[in-house]
């Protein structure tokens, strides 16, 4: 199962933990660039393919055992929308209708954050 950094502009980064099985908290707390909050994958996402400017489509699959790790504060200190967030957690029912994403964030098996 692959984790990754979806930035608001866009670009998506394959990442993995340190240690090789999970996500220490500073590593969640960089990736989000602030204090961390957990969004659960409510249902199955995917697959979905998103297209980059310079690189080939990048395809995402969810299942409920992901997680989306957020910055708490994101919409107070980096009130920019994750567009490609949004939409995962819109269509997993993972947040409110209306509700959006801010900042950047890392999607990873739940497994991995504790």
């Amino acid at each position: 199962m692959n984790s990754f950094i979806i930035s608001t502009q866009g670009e998506i980064i394959t990442v993995s933990p340190l240690n090789g099985s999970y996500f220490s908290l500073v590593e969640l707390q960089n990736a989000v660039k602030g204090l961390i909050d957990v969004v659960p994958i409510k249902r199955n996402v995917g697959p979905l393919i998103f297209n980059e400017f310079d690189k080939e489509g990048f395809e995402i699959e969810l299942t409920d055992k992901y997680v989306m790790v957020i910055n708490a504060l994101g919409k107070f200190e980096n009130p920019e929308v994750n567009h490609i967030a949004t939409v995962l957690t819109t269509a997993s029912d993972s947040i409110m209708p209306g509700d959006w994403i801010a900042g950047d964030v890392l999607i990873c098996p739940s497994k991995m954050v504790k």
